[in-house]
């Protein structure tokens, strides 16, 4: 590649930071973009530095849209194969685990919606080491989260439950420092047995094709990719691909499972008709009849002696 930089040759520290920035140009076109390759020229006042932001804004921008790139690809596979999942344990756990993958998140928990309330049904905490629900075989103690407090009212201080009511996806930055309102006692009670550090969070509804909300997925802690710091979630196009994906796989699953039930049902209420149709058809034989007229004068003779 050929680079033309409209400043005035000098030696030594310039050209120097020249190279560097054209060793940069070239890492974004390669795909190898890094913010570290041009740290400390981005903060410089003169012609470098406002060049060193150019070519890294440029250079971010094409790392997330390869990045975007990438998981869309992978997004479309693993759509397919929760379509085609047939162990409902493990379609549940294969979106949690997927969707932590894409966010870079260290947590995730995994809610159904039954009764008006949020059940958990998957756990997971990668410093932690924990694996609750699904196929891990480890059962999850925690109490579901109510859509609804006693006297009715709607349930909106859980983040959880706030979600699946207004149909809203909800980021927070840091549960310990917000301002949104949200009551996070559960979550600095869990922090507190453990020694973990709840910091930001990403609650997304799944719908059904209906728009009926049939779960909450919940992710903790997203983590710098470079660095492993803890930062915000951002807004994830191939993330909601993700989402909607496993959405319809989700309520394709409940659909299938209630049409089961319903068939089981049906063939029981069947099977008892049909039984209380043969059990009239024998009682009102002649021969059956007279087997009862016969019992009948059997126990007046033995009550007679």
């Amino acid at each position: 590649m050929v680079y033309f930089l409209n400043m005035p040759f000098q030696p030594g520290k310039r050209i120097v930071s020249i190279s560097r920035i054209m060793k940069a140009v070239d890492a974004v076109d390669e795909g190898k973009y890094s913010s570290d390759l041009l740290s400390d020229l981005i903060d410089q006042k003169d012609e470098i530095g406002q060049l060193a932001r150019v070519i890294d804004t440029m250079g971010r921008g094409v790392a997330f849209r390869d990045r975007q790139l990438y998981l869309l690809r992978k997004v479309i596979p693993v759509g397919v194969s929760l379509s085609a999942e047939k162990d409902f344990n493990r379609l549940l756990e294969t979106l949690v685990v997927e969707a932590q993958s894409m966010t870079n998140a260290d947590a995730g928990t995994l809610y159904l919606l039954e009764d008006n309330a949020l059940k958990f049904v998957i756990l997971r905490n990668t410093s932690l080491g924990l694996a609750m629900g699904g196929t891990s075989g480890n059962e999850i103690s925690f109490s579901p989260v109510r859509l609804y407090n006693e006297d009715g009212s709607e349930n909106r201080a859980n983040i959880a439950s706030y979600a699946a009511l207004a149909h809203q996806k909800v980021m927070i930055g840091d549960a310990y420092e917000t301002s949104a309102g949200f009551d996070f006692s559960g979550t600095k009670s869990f922090d507190q047995r453990t020694g973990y550090r709840s910091k930001s969070f990403l609650t997304i509804p799944l719908e059904s094709k209906e728009k009926k909300v049939i779960g909450v997925l919940q992710l903790i802690n997203a983590k710098d990719a470079n660095t492993g710091e803890i930062v915000n979630f951002s807004s994830d196009d191939v993330l909601e691909a993700l989402v909607l994906l496993a959405s319809a796989a989700l309520d394709g699953y409940i659909r299938e499972e209630k049409l089961r039930a319903e068939i089981a049902k049906l063939r029981i209420e069947i099977d008892e008709k049909r039984r209380a149709l043969q059990v009239a058809e024998i009682t009102d034989t002649s021969y059956f009849k007279t087997l009862q007229d016969k019992a009948r004068e059997l126990r007046s003779q033995h009550k007679g002696e």
